[in-house]
């Protein structure tokens, strides 16, 4: 889908201690960066898993239009297109306090509903999928992944949409890329259908099935996998330019 717009992915985990701090800057981090052109939309979640050790998982999305887009937007080498408020924000990035777990990568969509509507301009729960592929194996995985896990997840009652995307290379991006190559992003129907399709005496029987294929076949040339489910705490959005 070499024409569809990207997908900037910031994920966090923060301890609870610094999470007043860490949330107030947010707030104005999201709509700050929408003053760039390039950037049309950004959503934020919540992990909904209890946070293990006083900390909590954090996702950011943020839609980019093109790559020609990154100098202004990522570009920290010494791009003469390097937005202020961009680089504004990547300072008072660093400066917080209480992060770990930062992962921070730019995907090209592969497959799946297309980025925009209605895929991450709902309000649904969201369950978000990285893993790396062991490359001897990566043709095949990926091809299973594409035409037989993702469509047997969508026949299951709770899932609604799916996009899968991979990281795109580009000699802007120095820097960032530091999460697994594959994303998967599933649109769930509501936080109520959550418990049928996790682990758990409510999981229902095609969702059981379709874990115990993964843990056959697609967890054996995975690594770096992460897996959870997500809540949207804010949205921010611009009329097209």
């Amino acid at each position: 889908m070499p024409d569809d717009p990207l997908l900037l992915m910031v994920q966090v985990t923060c301890t609870d201690e610094h999470l007043g701090a860490f949330n107030t800057w947010y707030n104005s981090h999201l709509p700050n960066l929408l003053r760039i052109p390039g950037l049309t939309w950004a959503q934020r979640y919540i992990n909904l898993e209890e946070s293990e050790g006083g900390a909590t998982r954090f996702t950011a999305l943020y839609r980019i239009k093109h790559a020609s887009d990154f100098p202004s937007i990522l570009d920290r080498n010494g791009s003469p297109d390097f937005r202020p408020i961009a680089a504004s924000e990547f300072a008072a990035f660093s400066r917080l306090d209480g992060m770990s777990g930062h992962v921070a990568n730019v995907y090209e969509q592969i497959s799946g509903t297309p980025l925009r509507p209605p895929l991450l301009e709902s309000d649904r729960p969201i369950s978000i999928v990285t893993a790396g592929v062991d490359p001897e194996h990566e043709t095949e995985w990926d091809c299973w992944y594409d035409e037989s896990h993702v469509p047997n997840l969508l026949k299951i009652p709770g899932y609604a949409l799916a996009g899968r995307f991979r990281v795109l290379e580009h000699p802007a991006l120095d820097g960032f890329n530091s999460g697994p190559k594959y994303l998967a992003i599933y649109e769930c129907e509501n936080e109520d259908i959550l418990p049928t399709l996790q682990p758990g005496e409510a999981m229902h029987p095609e969702a059981r099935a379709e874990l115990d294929r993964w843990m056959a076949y697609g967890a054996l040339h995975a690594w770096d996998f992460g897996m959870g489910f997500y809540r949207l705490v804010s949205k921010h959005f611009k009329w097209p330019e």
